[in-house]
């Protein structure tokens, strides 16, 4: 364990190099300050001595100056190293979740439909804030309480060394019990941040899916679900506590004996002639003052291997290399004209094939519709284009440049996405319109909306494009975020489109007018159609039809429906169900 906490740390460094300055400045105030309390123990002897016992009118006026300067000082010294400790944290914490989620929005998508969302923003948060602590905070309190005790020590021996020597015999006892509670409190530390991210993907997702939770009654059944992880989350908390709970008053038995130990020794010593009364309560006193920096100590080891337990978890996410990489140096790809071609294409997920062997060729301003069974392959295939994922066999290329070779901004930048989820940010309808270029004029993003048939609803909003939408546009109607996300494509104005039910969420009445706009957006683009409703499918240049992860057949509507195959099965079976829709209506 000691040699996976120094690797640990090792790696947690170069977070901290940049503010060694102000670490520095906290260590500065942290030996004088550390000195302070020892000297409170070394003027006890005086204290009782000269005053108490000699009477030394002298002695009572120093003394007590010189303890409240020692109280002074060390009022101002704790104010500057925990106000330094604090600002550091503040700004090692701040650098390293920009570090992690800059990560993050580099990982590929495959990535996240692997790791549940409350889980990342579990280690995004609470494992951030237990690392902070650990490398900061806990550290140096260690060193501060460790000089303290350095201090301390040195006034018991300079009081009575044979007594000193018999307390430092007794203390490394008190140190291995330190040492076993750390490796458990370690343990379930890992357990429990594990059940915080399994709570956190639970309530995203309760969150979120509320509405289906209140359709379908059930609410109680949620809460139970809820209920159980939460108690799970319990009982290893009460562990971690019973082990926090164990170790003061283990440690505190320790110090009785010892305590004791001492009384009675020292209680001789005094009776007997050896030592004054200032010296033996001056021993006593800095025995006692012991208890702090041993308790401290104790309390940070184990916060220290909760943090590294946290540290292990987050540099997991860190060390996950993104499965779509771009080059070295990867040039900007041309400015594209929208040839499209896929050369002996396979792509798996989990050694499942979703696509074998593709081979396609789409001429620029081409319009291919994508049609096939659920799970075919049709959002697989068109989300290679962008390079959302990179096939496992075979090459894609754009006017013939293998995109591979070319920077992921630049491939996409010239393709706009429209999926079937709509996809909004807690924002104003400005800004999500803009999303991809921020620097657009009003007057381009309105131009859009009305492209997408959406700015006669957003100008009725009770700040028209200055309106706030709430999270993932939840105060529109599922037609209108559509819209948005319509006309956010229509604003980028890219060579290559891809719609991904992009008409799904829209009744038949605007699925119509915004058809109309989107012929003439794809004008003179290559475009790529996804779509259930076969009917929005029709008038397209190509047909497409994916089955088994294969293009099994590909040519117009007439010619595909005359061949009576695979495109003829689903275009039957899509009128029977709309037949079937216009009779229940």
């Amino acid at each position: 364990m000691l040699k996976e906490s120094v690797k640990l740390y090792k790696r947690l460094l170069p977070n901290i190099l940049p503010y060694w300055k102000q670490i520095a400045l906290a260590f500065v105030c942290m030996l004088p300050l550390s000195f302070c309390t020892a000297g409170i123990a070394y003027l006890v002897k005086p204290a009782l001595d000269e005053v108490f016992i000699k009477k030394d009118l002298k002695m009572l006026l120093i003394i007590p100056v010189a303890i409240m300067l020692l109280y002074t000082v060390k009022g101002v010294l704790e104010y500057f190293y925990n106000y330094l400790l604090g600002y550091t944290g503040s700004c090692i914490i701040n650098d390293f979740r920009n570090r992690i989620y800059t990560h993050l929005s580099a990982l590929s998508l495959s990535y996240f439909i692997k790791n549940p969302t409350g889980v990342l923003m579990s280690r995004i948060t609470n494992d951030v804030n237990m690392v902070q602590r650990s490398v900061n905070t806990d550290v140096t309190n260690i060193f501060k309480e460790f000089f303290t005790f350095i201090w301390l020590i040195g006034v018991l021996l300079q009081r009575d060394f044979k007594l000193g020597c018999i307390c430092l015999v007794v203390f490394p006892w008190a140190i291995l019990p330190i040492m076993r509670f750390g490796k458990k409190s370690r343990k379930f530390s890992t357990r429990g941040q594990e059940k915080v991210g399994k709570i956190a993907t639970f309530m995203h997702e309760t969150i979120t899916g509320c509405r289906i939770v209140k359709a379908f009654g059930m609410e109680e059944y949620e809460n139970d679900r809820f209920s159980k992880e939460n108690n799970r989350l319990l009982r290893i908390k009460l562990k971690r506590l019973k082990i926090r709970s164990l170790s003061a008053p283990t440690m505190e038995l320790i110090g009785g004996i010892a305590g004791a130990g001492v009384i009675f020794y020292g209680g001789y010593n005094v009776l007997n002639g050896h030592a004054t009364p200032g010296t033996f309560f001056s021993f006593v006193t800095a025995l006692l003052l012991l208890y702090g920096p041993i308790r401290v100590i104790s309390s940070a080891y184990q916060d220290i291997q909760e943090g590294l337990a946290a540290a292990k978890r987050v540099f997991e996410v860190l060390d996950t290399a993104p499965d779509v990489q771009e080059r070295e140096n990867a040039p900007a790809l041309p400015a594209a004209q929208g040839a499209v071609n896929f050369n002996r294409v396979g792509f798996s997920y989990d050694g499942t094939p979703v696509l074998k062997n593709i081979n396609l060729e789409v001429k620029p301003g081409e319009i291919i519709a994508i049609v096939g069974a659920t799970g075919s392959g049709k959002t697989t295939l068109v989300n290679l284009i962008p390079r959302f994922f990179d096939p496992a066999t075979g090459t894609i290329s754009i006017d013939g440049r293998n995109i591979r070779e070319y920077s992921l901004a630049s491939l996409r930048s010239q393709i706009a996405l429209v999926s079937q989820t709509a996809f909004l940010f807690n924002d104003t309808v400005l800004n999500n319109i803009s999303y991809g270029d921020p620097s657009r004029d009003r007057e381009s993003v309105v131009k859009a909306a009305k492209t997408a048939f959406a700015h006669e609803f957003i100008d009725d909003l009770p700040e028209g494009y200055d309106t706030l939408i709430g999270e993932q546009g939840l105060k529109l109607s599922g037609g209108q975020r559509q819209r948005i996300a319509i006309a956010r494509a229509v604003l980028k104005d890219a060579p290559i489109i891809i719609l991904d039910e992009a008409t799904s969420s829209l009744d038949s009445r605007l699925e119509d007018e915004i058809q109309k706009s989107l012929d003439k957006l794809i004008q003179g683009r290559t475009t790529f159609i996804i779509s259930h409703r076969l009917s929005t499918i029709k008038n397209a240049g190509r047909i497409l039809v994916l089955s088994g992860g294969n293009i099994v057949e590909d040519g117009s509507h007439d010619e595909l429906f005359s061949r009576g195959g695979e495109y003829a099965r689903l275009y039957s079976i899509y009128l029977q169900d709309t037949q079937q829709q216009a009779a229940g209506g």
